[in-house]
């Protein structure tokens, strides 16, 4: 009987340690994926190339409702994409998650697959090309030679009376994807800007004024201070035909924003509206016809008309009726293919005021 209750003394004390331990292994697995999804949140964060801090907004909405419903401005966060829900994806691994991305990860052969869903061909003993036996011709930048250019459409240009006023509420938008912001205006929305202000003067003979002012050393005041840019030039030459605020998306899927126009490459071209501006109704009107203008003249090139039930200062286009707002690719395309946009939408604004 002794040896008995010390036997089941020993196992009753045995099994406590073992539960013991396996509670504090299941603690320390926990702690560890915790710790894993905390670097991941870190990464995504540190990552984003938005700004804004939408997702951290989302989160005291639903701790504190009396922030949303005293502080919290819809219009201040419009164009982020970086939600609660987008975040918590991308920790767990389930943004991206497709048919592909799973054949990829399972079979190595299917990773050699590009965005245009065309795989290159495998060599062992690639072909090499000398340069010297290479005819190299000067490529020709003059966009009357193109499709895209009617001369039909030029009109004598009077500079005294511009028609058509360029800006960038965002200014830094680049077209880099390993450098979505730069002032330089090779790359940048501006110098698309100035690719489709000079196609309009020259091309055209429509009088353009296009602004390069840095509205973006606040991001979050963006609006405020391109609106204020609005208002001086409203202010010396009176409304003009159209207001154009140039932008670029975020779209990380190149193949969404991309598109051919007579064999060249292009970027597509998005246009936004704000219902909470003044003169929606007149900004729809317009909008709605630049964009039936684009599909018949370049089907492939427009992806949509957003419209946003509250926009920042309404994007501000409250301030005229000719306010429109341009969404020219993303910063996975090249500036070249940004600038065949241009030339396009040079095209179809001539074919708007000068007909």
């Amino acid at each position: 009987m002794v040896y008995m209750s010390r036997s089941l003394k020993w196992y009753e004390n045995n099994k406590k340690i073992k539960i013991k331990s396996n509670i504090n292994i299941g603690v320390l697995v926990l702690i560890l994926i915790i710790s894993i999804l905390f670097i991941r949140l870190g990464n995504v964060l540190k990552s984003s190339r938005e700004r804004g801090a939408f997702a951290y907004v989302q989160l005291l909405n639903l701790g504190m409702p009396i922030i949303e419903s005293q502080v919290y401005d819809e219009g201040n966060y419009v164009e982020n994409r970086l939600s609660l829900r987008n975040v918590s994806l991308e920790v767990l691994g389930l943004k991206n998650l497709s048919y592909k991305g799973i054949i990829q990860n399972e079979i190595s052969f299917f990773c050699d697959i590009n965005d245009e869903g065309t795989r290159s061909t495998f060599t062992f003993n690639p072909f090499q090309i000398s340069e010297e036996s290479i005819s190299k011709l000067p490529v020709n930048n003059d966009s009357k030679n193109t499709k895209i250019y009617d001369a039909s459409l030029k009109k004598q240009l009077d500079k005294s009376k511009p028609e058509i006023l360029i800006y960038h509420s965002h200014t830094t938008e680049n077209y880099n994807a390993t450098e979505p912001e730069s002032l330089n205006e090779s790359t940048n929305v501006v110098g698309v800007g100035d690719v489709l202000s000079k196609e309009l003067e020259e091309n055209y003979g429509i009088a353009v004024l296009h602004d390069k002012t840095d509205h973006c050393i606040s991001y979050n005041d963006s609006y405020t201070r391109s609106g204020e840019t609005v208002d001086k030039y409203l202010k010396q030459y009176g409304d003009f035909k159209m207001i154009i605020d140039l932008h670029r998306d975020s779209v990380e899927d190149k193949a969404l924003t991309t598109t051919e126009i007579y064999g060249m490459s292009a970027a597509k071209i998005m246009f936004v509206n704000a219902k909470n501006s003044t003169r929606y109704d007149k900004n729809k009107v317009l909008t709605e016809k630049v964009f039936a203008k684009t599909s018949e003249l370049f089907p492939s090139l427009p992806i949509k008309i957003l419209t946003y039930n509250r926009g920042k200062n309404a994007f501000n286009q409250s301030k005229s009726d000719g306010c429109m707002l341009f969404e020219i690719g993303s910063h996975t395309n090249t500036p070249e293919e940004c600038k065949v946009t241009a030339e396009c939408m040079a095209r179809v604004i001539a074919e708007i005021i000068n007909k």
